[in-house]
Order: structure tokens, then sequence, then C-alpha cells
């Protein structure tokens, strides 16, 4: 067997809790509406009940904290203040 053996300290593998923190203030979190196509993104898209809806979720962070987003739950609605909802996402993804 051959090796060596250093007393020098272990460097973890995964991102500090810490480095996670210090970047909650700089996400940007987007979800935008693509065309059937996947090839544009639509700026006002209209869609029918029972209609495919192309989704992206995506987030703007420091390269160096590689990320990814997970969508729990989405829902459509008239407008704002409409009381009318309708799921797009249910039941974690």
């Amino acid at each position: 067997r051959t090796g060596s053996v250093s007393s020098g300290a272990i460097q973890p593998t995964w991102v500090p809790f810490a480095s996670t923190v210090a970047h909650r203030r700089r996400l940007r979190f987007a979800l935008d509406v693509y065309d059937s196509t996947w090839s544009s993104r639509l700026r006002q898209p209209t869609y029918s009940l029972g209609e495919l809806i192309n989704i992206e979720a995506s987030v703007s962070a420091d390269p160096r904290l590689p990320l990814r987003v997970f969508v729990d739950e989405c829902v459509a609605s008239p407008s704002a203040a409409a009381g009318l909802k309708y799921e797009v996402i249910a039941d974690n993804g």
C-alpha cells in the first residue's frame, strides 16, 4: 500500500449553510410561460381549462452556488384579487 497521511483539515464537499444564508438576498426567482415548441417566451398568455402550459421555473444566483428549483404548488386566476383559482401544479409537483 502506498500513500501518505497528513494532519491537514478536511474540506467539506457541500455548500455550508452560512454561504447559503449570505446569498439569500441575491436570489431572483422567475416563472416564465413558453409557446408549444419552447422556442419563445409568451408575454401575456391566455389558456383555456385543460390546455397544456409550458412553464419554466428558475432562480438566478451566484454561479458558484448551484441551486435547483422545486415547485410544490402553482395556481392560476383571472386576477390577483379574484377568489377563483385553478391548480396548475399540485401535490408537490
